[in-house]
């Protein structure tokens, strides 16, 4: 179960294949307020309450000269609730005309998936749909657009004790 350990962030374990180990989640308010204050390193960041992909999808047509030549992918932050409260648990990239957000439990399926497996298990935990949306600058190519996304992606993960997708 979860111990408060701050006003940011809670400890909850993760029990998988025999091994328990702690983590720390930051609440959703957390995360916003340290990407606003990473503004330098990206081009922005959009909270996307009750995301779909064609929401995504959407949101890029919508904003894709704002966004700029070659910024196909892009860096989300998903969420789980529990007790009314959002924590940050997994930091992905994907790309804004096929996305591959999936907010399934897959319940009863094998799944390697540590994020799903520690939702499965923690009582009253669920998906959030609410994402955060981080995009960076311009790139110069398809590939480099990519290899950014997944240093962003990666830099994330390791900010906010974030799973991977």
């Amino acid at each position: 179960m979860n111990k408060n350990v701050g006003a940011d962030k809670d400890k909850f374990t993760i029990s998988c294949y025999g091994i328990e180990l702690p983590f720390e989640w930051y609440s959703m308010e957390y995360i916003l307020k340290e990407l606003g204050n990473s503004k330098l390193y990206f081009k922005n960041v959009v909270k996307m309450e009750k995301a779909t992909n064609e929401k995504i999808k959407k949101y890029y047509k919508e904003n894709e000269e704002n966004l700029g030549e070659n910024n196909r992918f892009f860096i989300y932050i998903k969420f789980f609730n529990v007790n009314g409260k959002n924590y940050g648990i997994v930091a992905g990239k994907t790309n804004y005309t096929n996305p591959d957000l999936l907010f399934d439990s897959r319940n009863g399926e094998k799944d390697n998936r540590y994020a799903r497996i520690f939702l499965n298990n923690l009582s009253g935990a669920e998906w959030s749909e609410t994402i955060v949306i981080v995009n960076h600058e311009s790139s110069a190519s398809e590939y480099a657009d990519n290899q950014a996304a997944l240093f962003i992606e990666c830099y994330l993960q390791r900010k906010f004790n974030l799973l991977d997708s």
